[in-house]
């Protein structure tokens, strides 16, 4: 999507329609109050609710001046009155806005959209606004209601204790996201035989991996993260279930394995060709935000396409410093397959 500040009628009106998570069009009664029965009251509590929705839901886009379209967007009226207050409208809007939710605002752009040609639905003297406001880093913001708002599925919702707790946890916790895909990749095995007559014709083998990243989608680095991942049984080699440190667990009647892994590394000091390898000490290694630490989990060699359409899930939770602990599933039929051979 191209930035806001370099937006046009023609843009504009092209813009997709429908309900998305990003973007709220209003038309012009709105927002311009030189029209009858449009009060200004009314006109803050509307805008407070949409500025709080996005500035607590990662950002968004208001538009206003268009009007509700049946296959594409047309320009309400000929627009908004370019000043609605003194000096103009958009001066008057960043004004107000910082003062419409709880903990102001403090970053946001209002852009005045006019006419720019003859063929231009925009009248003189008018403009389509656009506001767009950014994820806020002081999140959770308090609409004048004295509520919440969110965008859930297109539509601004007030959201309950639940949410706003986790909202304001962004600002202290870093926050641990899941993710899996399946990689299938063949690899030649060498015999590391080197006799005459015993040496065997190297062999193409398949392996399947479970790839598992753990993301930081919050703000702030993890430093500590121990992740337990429950998988199915018949994702487990016999030889791991037979173990005598296994750990099996019941979900909803059906047996899981616990597997547990944490963001640490260790370094190779020394390396032989012949002769274990030796590592270091092993020593936490921190995840930046937007970034992942990866693990990786060999499945069965009989792993095959009937797995992927089966109804059985992946469950995860995660211990990140000392933000609460977070938990998820996966079902294996969701989870994005990648043949790399």
């Amino acid at each position: 999507m191209r930035d806001p500040r370099h937006w046009d009628e023609q843009y504009l009106l092209n813009l997709p329609v429908g309900e998305f998570d990003w973007l709220e069009v209003k038309g012009r009664r709105g927002l311009d109050l030189t029209l009858d029965g449009v009060r200004q009251k009314d006109v803050r509590a509307n805008l407070s609710k949409a500025i709080s929705v996005f500035a607590n839901s990662g950002g968004g886009i208001i538009v206003f001046g268009l009007s509700n379209p049946v296959t594409q967007w047309q320009v309400d009226d000929g627009g908004i009155e370019l000043v609605i207050k003194k000096p103009s409208t958009r001066e008057w809007l960043e004004d107000i806005i910082p003062t419409l939710v709880e903990v102001p605002l403090t970053s946001f752009n209002v852009y005045a959209i006019q006419w720019s040609s003859e063929s231009s639905q925009i009248g003189p003297g008018r403009a389509i606004f656009v506001i767009r406001v950014p994820d806020s880093e002081q999140a959770p913001h308090q609409a004048i209601d004295k509520r919440y708002y969110a965008r859930v599925g297109g539509k601004s919702r007030p959201i309950g204790h639940r949410l706003v707790a986790d909202i304001f946890g962004r600002r202290r916790y870093p926050q641990i996201d899941v993710e899996f895909t399946i990689e299938s990749s063949t690899y030649i095995e060498q015999d590391i035989v080197d006799i005459p007559l015993l040496t065997q014709p190297p062999k193409e083998r398949r392996k399947i991996e479970l790839i598992i990243f753990a993301r930081n989608v919050g703000r702030i680095y993890a430093q500590y993260v121990n992740c337990f991942i429950y998988l199915p049984t018949s994702l487990v080699p016999e030889t791991e279930l037979r173990l005598q440190d296994a750990r099996i667990e019941e979900i909803d009647g059906k047996s899981y394995f616990v597997w547990y892994r944490d963001n640490t590394r260790r370094d190779v000091v020394k390396y032989e060709s012949f002769g274990p390898t030796q590592y270091g000490p092993s020593w936490f290694d921190p995840i930046l935000p937007t970034l992942a630490h990866i693990w990786k989990w060999e499945l069965p060699e009989d792993f095959d396409e009937l797995d992927l359409r089966s109804d059985a899930k992946i469950f995860w939770e995660v211990y990140a410093d000392n933000a609460p602990k977070t938990t998820g599933s996966v079902m294996i039929r969701d989870i994005e397959f990648v043949s790399r051979e």
